[in-house]
């Protein structure tokens, strides 16, 4: 038993020295950042994001490091992947509206579809566990239902009603789950870092130009789809247009 005790305050004290390393690494990067070295801080973010110690404080001082030195795509990127960290979420936003102000160009964007759009909310509201946990309440309710049905002979048809109506429920909420997993598995958000590229109609700059992807611009990246052509990724544009752009022309989360 005290060994076991002994092995657990070595891991504590081993994890919190670990914590107060990188912290110190942290507050190297910000001095950095405030003596306007921005490709140093940059260089001493990502050498900590290299070990695995991400925040939303990293990607956002990376991006105003970036919007400092007009590399606008590059700090909407590191803007974006701030703005899923609740702690930076609102001044991630803020930041994201300033920078895509300065951007010369503009996507014509292409309203998403509304089956779209209700997934997109139910994967910020709930996640995949949320509707995972969800599901197996509403199977546990249904099953209760049932068995309240015995004890209640009266109240039979109601409850059968209900155990129905949890277990339809059920259903959706874990066929939803596999749905919204199978989406984030499939496909990432790409943001255009070159001043500008083309989207081809193949993986192949001798195929037809389908559209042109000004720095800054979003798209859909379909990872599935990309595996098959080494140096390319299949995009779907804020426009609706498809097509294949090079792998180094955007960044990926």
């Amino acid at each position: 038993m005290k060994g076991v005790q002994l092995l657990l305050i070595l891991l504590l004290t081993l994890a919190a020295t670990s914590l107060h390393a990188q912290q110190n690494r942290f507050d190297a990067a910000n001095d950095l950042l405030e003596d306007q070295q921005f490709m140093e801080a940059i260089d001493a973010y990502r050498s900590i994001a290299d070990d695995g110690y991400v925040s939303g404080a990293l990607w956002l001082n990376i991006g105003v490091s970036y919007a400092q030195l007009d590399s606008l795509g590059k700090a909407k990127y590191y803007l974006m992947r701030s703005a899923q960290f609740p702690e930076t979420k609102q001044i991630a936003r803020e930041s994201l509206e300033v920078v895509n102000n300065r951007f010369s160009r503009r996507s014509a964007v292409l309203p998403p579809l509304p089956w779209e759009q209700f997934f997109e909310w139910v994967n910020r509201s709930l996640g995949i566990i949320g509707l995972v946990v969800g599901g197996l309440i509403l199977l546990n309710f249904g099953a209760g239902f049932i068995l309240a049905s015995w004890f209640y002979p009266g109240q039979k048809k109601t409850f059968k009603y209900l155990s129905l109506t949890a277990g339809v429920l059920a259903v959706l909420f874990l066929a939803g789950s596999l749905y919204v997993n199978h989406q984030n598995n499939r496909y990432d958000t790409g943001v255009t870092v070159e001043r500008q590229s083309t989207v081809y109609a193949e993986p192949n700059p001798d195929s037809a130009a389908v559209s042109t992807a000004y720095e800054g611009y979003t798209m859909r990246v379909d990872q599935r789809e990309s595996q098959s052509a080494d140096g390319w990724y299949y995009i779907r544009l804020e426009n609706g247009r498809f097509g294949w752009i090079d792998e180094n022309a955007i960044m990926t989360f």
